[in-house]
């Protein structure tokens, strides 16, 4: 009898031991807000992890070496808190700055319009790519967001609104950008929402 509830008792506390919470599950998104708007566009070094919001982008667009037609990213994949995430900018030419030089995408051009319409695209996106790269270095600004700090600054919040509880906390940075050259971190989180297949 003794050895059973000593067994038993042995039994409770390796329960006991094991019975703790779950370590919750953090995803990582960001979103530029250009307050520089309608002096100029931005434009972003292509150093940004991998974004599964762009899923269904081109290779063409995603593989470029500087950022032109996006300025949003949800981390890839969901779960993965990179140690930092690096954010080089510059302002640049406005969309009808960019047509004028042949740098912008012309509204007739955008889609469609078969294989020679294609072809003029990806010439108009490679003079854009090349026209960024001669940006002075001096212009462009960086900024280092630090995702491993705000998991542990916000691990025992609870998020704000509803969302898909079982897939985790959503850590969000709202990145303004000050026609000053400074610039302003929001910082929200959230349950994780059920996926969005355009999210941009």
């Amino acid at each position: 009898m003794k050895i059973k509830l000593i067994t038993m008792s042995s039994l409770f506390i390796l329960t006991g031991c094991q019975a703790t919470a779950p370590i919750m599950k953090n995803s990582i998104s960001f979103e530029m807000d250009n307050k520089y708007w309608p002096a100029h566009s931005i434009v972003y070094k292509n150093n940004w992890p991998e974004c599964r919001n762009l899923a269904g982008t081109p290779d063409t667009i995603k593989k470029q070496r500087y950022i032109t037609t996006y300025s949003s990213c949800k981390v890839s994949p969901e779960g993965h808190v990179p140690p930092q995430i690096i954010i080089e900018y510059a302002p640049w030419l406005t969309h009808e700055e960019q047509i004028k030089k042949g740098y912008g995408v012309p509204e007739e051009l955008r889609y469609g319009g078969g294989e020679k319409a294609a072809k003029k695209r990806l010439a108009i996106m490679a003079a854009q790519q090349e026209g960024v790269a001669k940006i002075p270095t001096a212009a462009w600004k960086r900024i280092v967001v630090t995702p491993l700090k705000d998991i542990e600054k916000y691990k025992y919040q609870v998020p704000e609104g509803k969302g898909n509880r079982s897939r985790g906390k959503n850590i969000h940075y709202l990145i303004s950008l000050n026609p000053d050259g400074s610039y302003s971190i929001e910082t929200k989180l959230y349950w994780v929402q059920k996926y969005q297949k355009y999210w941009n």
